[in-house]
């Protein structure tokens, strides 16, 4: 099971709790939906995606996106194990009696996967901290019947969004609104995410997390995707202040 992941956002909360005071608005509600809309824009930059997600826009993935997500994972699945012919499976797997196989005296497979259990473990013990497949030396990669094969990769690929899940998941807690892909939101009632607001001795204070492996793929963004919501918010701030001013007949420059 990946690590907890959550979002050190100090600096953020501090200039949204600092901007709330600008805007009049009520601290913790603003803490809330800044929060909210925070951990929709990072469920947007979280793997998998067939374009760069831009800054415009509130939905969550695309159908393309989780198809980008059941490649990669076939892919991953192609490092590390090789598929063969079913009867070619079974032959050899009795054979070599669940040890390696051999070609001319030298291991060409440390064995024949025959179930789903033997696969999974095989998976997540050859996969990095990013949730990844890493590359096997020759004569390591073990052989395994192409239905058995197939199977198991339908089952890994319905977890394509599951990441992005994490975060769309807590998003909706706090309130965010946009659209989530069907992909992605068949995963909400599983993902582990949460979204919760907290009082502190300073103040309101936002806590989003998340604990897929696929999340660590979105750490190197989370500076500009902070940024970028504090910008669009002092923009939404002052374009509301604006227009009260201007109902209340003041003068407005």
């Amino acid at each position: 099971m990946a690590k907890g992941f959550t979002i050190d956002y100090s600096a953020f909360e501090k200039k949204a709790k600092a901007l709330a005071r600008k805007l009049g608005k009520d601290e913790r509600e603003f803490v809330r939906q800044q929060t909210g809309i925070l951990a929709r824009e990072v469920a947007k930059y979280t793997p998998p995606y067939v374009n760069f997600p831009g800054v415009k826009g509130t939905s969550v993935g695309t159908a393309k996106d989780i198809k980008q997500g059941q490649w990669a994972i076939y892919n991953d699945l192609r490092r590390i194990f090789a598929p063969i012919a079913d009867d070619v499976a079974e032959k050899q797997r009795r054979h070599s009696k669940g040890g390696p196989v051999y070609r001319r005296g030298v291991i060409v497979a440390p064995a024949v996967m025959s179930t789903m259990s033997s696969m999974s473990d095989f998976h997540h013990r050859h996969r990095n901290t990013r949730g990844r497949t890493i590359k096997i030396p020759v004569g390591g990669v073990p052989w395994v019947g192409e239905t058995l094969f197939t199977a198991y990769v339908i089952r890994q690929q319905k977890k394509a969004g599951m990441a992005k899940a994490e975060f769309a998941k807590a998003s909706l807690a706090l309130g965010a609104k946009g659209a989530i892909v069907k992909g992605i939101k068949r995963h909400i009632g599983t993902a582990s995410g949460t979204g919760r607001i907290i009082k502190e001795s300073k103040g309101s204070k936002g806590i989003i997390t998340g604990r897929s492996k696929g999340l660590a793929h979105t750490i190197r963004h989370i500076p500009m995707i902070q940024k970028n919501r504090l910008v669009k918010a002092v923009k939404r701030g002052e374009f509301l202040m604006r227009k009260a001013a201007k109902d209340s007949k003041f003068k407005v420059v």
